[in-house]
């Protein structure tokens, strides 16, 4: 999940860290998700694109609601693997923006 955050959400002006390494020639590496688990990944990412205010746990009811519209059938382990990746998500996601507060203030300061 850091690998995903780190790699493909966009900065401020849109571009992903993927996008700017290959414009540079840098390589980035690559995701890979057991073929098992990739109806599970799938459905994480269309979850978490639904946020309304940024970096908020999904909830059950939202997750519930989801299956309910979609007509999913999704197994209890399934849920647990989503909540559990939605908790990876969210803390790869804090770690990153401390990351970039922290070279912000770096930057402001100079590089001291």
């Amino acid at each position: 999940m850091y690998l995903t955050v780190r790699y493909d959400m966009a900065d401020e002006q849109g571009e992903t860290r993927r996008q700017r390494n290959a414009r540079f020639g840098e390589p980035s590496p690559v995701v890979e998700v057991p073929e098992e688990a990739a109806h599970v990944w799938a459905w994480f990412w269309l979850l978490s694109g639904r946020r309304r205010s940024g970096p908020e746990a999904l909830n059950y009811a939202e997750i519930g609601e989801w299956q309910r519209l979609s007509q999913q059938d999704v197994l209890p382990a399934e849920i647990d693997m989503l909540v559990a990746m939605d908790d990876a998500y969210l803390r790869a996601v804090r770690e990153d923006q401390a990351a970039a507060r922290a070279r912000a203030l770096d930057s402001q300061n100079g590089g001291r």
